[in-house]
This record gives C-alpha cells, sequence and structure tokens, in this order.
C-alpha cells in the first residue's frame, strides 16, 4: 500500500519539482535581462532564490508523506508569488520598451466650411478650393486626395486661412487642431459660423537631437514638456509645462528651473518671436532647440507627458496632499483652500492649470507645477506605493515618451539601488513683465505675453551651469 502511495505521488512531487526549477530560471533570467539591479544584488538574490529551491525540494523529497504534503503546498505557494514576480518583470520589459522615443510626431488636422456653405461631407469639396498652409503641404495634400480631388490654395499663415474663408475666396480651410484651439481661444467670429466636417491625422519623421552622456557620472540637463491633450502623447499641442531638470550624479543634486508657458521668445527654426508654449506646435524638438538659444545650454534628454499622464499617475496613488499656497476656485469649478488639499487625479490636473484665479497668474502656476511634482514624488517613495507598481507602469506606458534608453534607464536605477543616494533638490523660476506683442503663430493682433526678466534668465544661466559641473 505505501508502495502504492510512493508510485502515484512521486510524477506529482517531480512536476512540482520541474516547475519550480523552470519559473526559477525565467523569473532570475529576466531580472538579468532587465538589469536594474547592481551585481551583488544580483548574486545575493540568485543565492536565496538557490536556496529556497534547495529547502524545498528536501521537504518534496523527504520520505515521510507528511512533509511532502507540506513541501508541496510551500512549492505551490512559492511558484504562485513567482509568477507573480515574473508578471511584474514582463510589464516593466513592456513599459521601458513602450515609452521610447517615436521618431514620428503626430499633426491633426481639421477640414472646416462655414455653416452656410451647404457642405457636410469631404466629398462636396470636389472642384472646389480648399485653403491650406505651406508648411506640411505635400502631406495634407496627399492625404485628402486619396479621398477627394479639390483645388489647393496655398498660404503662410493660418490666420489667412480664416479670412479668406470668411470673405467666401475659398470654400474649406484644412487646419492643425493646436493652431485651431489658439484661433477658438481669440474668439473669431469665423470660427463660431464654422463646423468641422472631416478630421485626419498625419505621421511626421523628426530628428533624434539627444546628446547621448553616460547618466551614473555626467550631469545632464532633461527637458520636461507637459502638453495640453489628452490621449496620444505623440500629437504636437502647446506645452503648457515647461521645465529643465539639470541632475548631477556626481553631487546628487537636481536643479528644476520652470519656465513660464506665456515666455516670449525667439522660435527656433523660424526666426520670429512667440510664447514658449506655441513651440510645442511645431514639435519637440523646436522646444528644445529654443530653450537651448534662451539658455545656451546643451538639452540631453527631454520626456514628454499629457493631461492623461498625470490624470493617471494620481489616481494610481489613490490621490496626493498639495499645500496650497493660495485659496481658489478653478475654472474647473474645483476649490481649494490655503493648506493642504487632498486631490485626485482630475483635481491635481485643474489645479496645476489654473492661472487666471491665482493672484500672479501664470508665476502662482508655475509654484503649482512644482508643488505637484513634489507630492508625486512623496507619493511614489511610500512604501504601499510598492503594491502599485504593476497598476502605475500600465498608466504610465500609453502617455509618456523621452528619448532616454531602456539601457539609460536601468544604469540610472541600478546607480541608485546600489548607492541609495540621498538626493537635493532645489527649485528656480524664470520670471517677466506682463505684454502684449505680436506672436508667429497668430501675427493678426497682440497676445498676451511675458516679457522675460533677463536677470532671472542670467540667474537661472548661472544656477544651471553651476549644477553642471563634476
Amino acid at each position: 500500500m505505501t508502495k502504492r502511495r510512493k508510485t502515484k505521488t512521486a510524477p506529482l512531487i517531480k512536476y512540482l519539482f520541474t516547475s519550480m526549477i523552470i519559473i526559477t530560471a525565467v523569473a532570475i533570467g529576466l531580472i538579468k535581462f532587465i538589469d536594474i539591479f547592481p551585481g551583488k544584488y544580483f548574486s545575493i538574490l540568485v543565492g536565496v532564490f538557490a536556496i529556497v529551491c534547495f529547502v524545498l525540494t528536501c521537504f518534496l523529497f523527504n520520505k515521510k508523506t507528511i512533509v511532502k504534503v507540506f513541501g508541496g503546498l510551500l512549492t505551490t505557494l512559492y511558484m504562485f508569488i513567482m509568477i507573480l514576480a515574473i508578471v511584474y518583470e514582463l510589464n516593466t520589459i513592456d513599459f521601458l520598451k513602450k515609452i521610447g522615443e517615436s521618431e514620428y510626431i503626430t499633426l491633426n488636422y481639421s477640414v472646416m466650411v462655414l455653416n452656410k456653405s451647404g457642405i457636410d461631407k469631404l466629398s462636396d469639396l470636389k472642384d472646389k478650393k480648399v485653403g491650406i498652409v505651406e508648411e506640411n503641404a505635400d502631406a495634407v495634400q496627399s492625404k485628402i486626395n486619396k479621398n477627394v480631388r479639390v483645388k489647393y490654395e496655398k498660404y503662410e499663415f493660418y490666420i489667412d486661412l480664416t479670412d479668406k474663408l470668411q470673405k467666401e475666396q475659398i470654400s474649406a480651410i484644412i487646419i492643425e487642431d493646436s493652431l485651431l484651439e489658439i484661433l477658438k481661444e481669440e474668439n473669431l467670429d469665423v470660427i463660431d459660423k464654422s463646423k468641422v466636417i472631416d478630421k485626419f491625422s498625419i505621421d511626421i519623421k523628426q530628428k533624434d537631437i539627444k546628446k547621448k552622456v553616460n547618466v551614473t557620472k555626467t550631469p545632464f540637463n532633461i527637458y520636461i514638456s507637459g502638453i495640453d491633450t489628452y490621449g496620444k502623447i505623440n500629437s504636437v499641442s502647446r506645452s503648457d509645462v515647461n521645465m529643465i531638470l539639470t541632475v548631477n550624479p556626481k553631487t546628487r543634486k537636481i536643479l528644476i528651473t520652470s519656465i513660464p508657458r506665456d515666455y516670449y521668445v525667439k522660435l527656433n527654426g523660424y526666426n520670429e518671436y512667440d510664447k514658449l508654449t506655441h513651440a510645442g506646435i511645431y514639435g519637440v524638438n523646436t522646444s528644445i532647440k529654443t530653450i537651448e538659444d534662451l539658455f545656451g545650454i546643451k538639452i540631453n534628454y527631454y520626456i514628454k507627458v499629457n493631461f492623461t499622464s498625470l490624470v493617471k499617475i494620481v489616481d494610481t496613488l489613490d490621490g496626493i496632499d498639495v499645500d496650497s499656497k493660495y485659496e481658489f476656485i478653478s475654472q474647473d469649478n474645483y476649490k481649494y483652500t490655503k493648506g493642504i488639499n487632498h486631490l485626485d487625479g482630475k483635481k491635481a490636473l485643474s489645479f496645476v492649470r489654473e492661472r487666471k484665479a491665482l493672484p500672479e497668474g501664470d508665476r502662482s502656476r508655475v509654484e503649482n507645477h512644482q508643488t505637484v511634482l513634489s507630492a508625486i514624488i512623496d507619493k511614489a517613495l511610500r512604501k504601499n506605493t510598492l503594491s502599485k507598481y504593476n497598476t502605475l507602469l500600465k498608466s504610465l506606458k500609453p502617455s509618456l515618451v523621452t528619448n532616454f534608453t531602456n539601457g539609460e534607464i536601468t544604469s540610472f536605477i541600478k546607480m541608485q539601488l546600489k548607492n541609495n543616494y540621498k538626493w537635493e533638490i532645489e527649485y528656480n523660476s524664470l520670471d517677466g513683465t506682463d505684454g502684449f506683442e505680436y506672436t508667429y503663430s497668430y501675427p493678426k493682433h497682440k497676445l498676451y505675453v511675458m516679457i522675460p526678466d533677463l536677470e532671472t534668465v542670467n540667474n537661472s544661466i548661472n544656477k544651471i551651469n553651476e549644477n553642471l559641473k563634476k
């Protein structure tokens, strides 16, 4: 009878043992592939796995049945934990792979006609005059020509399109959505009298302009761009948040320099002045080069996020606590009290976007950007955040893009795990004076801008260069 029991349990024991070894090997292999653990920690981890497997093997192959049963239960529990670890590892690999830089930016276009035109769909434009701007005209025409043949009228500025449409000298205009938002903000009469009959997107290839360094040894600059859109992160849009993170891995200091969205700067590549936020309309590379011109520095990398990113991150963290300097009601009708406020994702987004209800306008908003960033960092470093690791990665994947390589990200994490550095964070903001000036994106009449205060610009240049010293 005992021999028969041994015969029946033997295949199960062998199955558990084989599965345990295979699952452990896969988990170790994935950890090695991710490569975020320093060598000594990886060796310790492998040693712990080996000891656990050895102990479980002794239980499984013990002569006493009760010990075998106990060993089988422990082995099953161990394999369950290891499978969860493998899922986390695979999500980490997937996250690192998908946040990488895209070589394309997405331009979203609307085809607009006057309400009274009688035109309701794209095919109604056959053989009619359609206004487009010269920039990316070939790509736009190629997209439209697949559906209908029209007669194109090319103009230099988008504002020329609306003028011609209002005068009924053309039947329709094709306008990029981020520029359309600018026109809507200016309450143009023609926008109210128009409707969108079609929408489409085109992808434009962009150059990789990063300046690679050894991120564990050499100081570097990161441009943080927060664009004012939801959804697809590669879409071009105005950059409402503009920050430079100057990271020095030698001194373990991070300098965060915030630039107001309406800063009046010369757009790189266009030789015309505009708001910094409008630089994002022409792609993240234009924003980077424009800021490089302003400070006379090199920006090594960028991280681009949007509204979706912030909402998801904050909600995944079960909200954040921010210390508001002011009591105010946002345009989304959220009320914030002076002092500590617990915010979910939507409230956090409204908090960082608000400026009109704040006493110092964009200056106060920049302070709120820094407050929210600090609150996110504080919450993310808490122990219970580890339990949300998998969810956090999933929430970030579709709404964050960077030109850091996987190797640069993992080597930086490995350095931090190995040395457990305590980082000093310093905040710095640029300032200026209120003004009204013509802008490249909207040359029809003057818009509100912030004229740079050269003293704060020079002070920021000095601080950035000081933090870049090895």
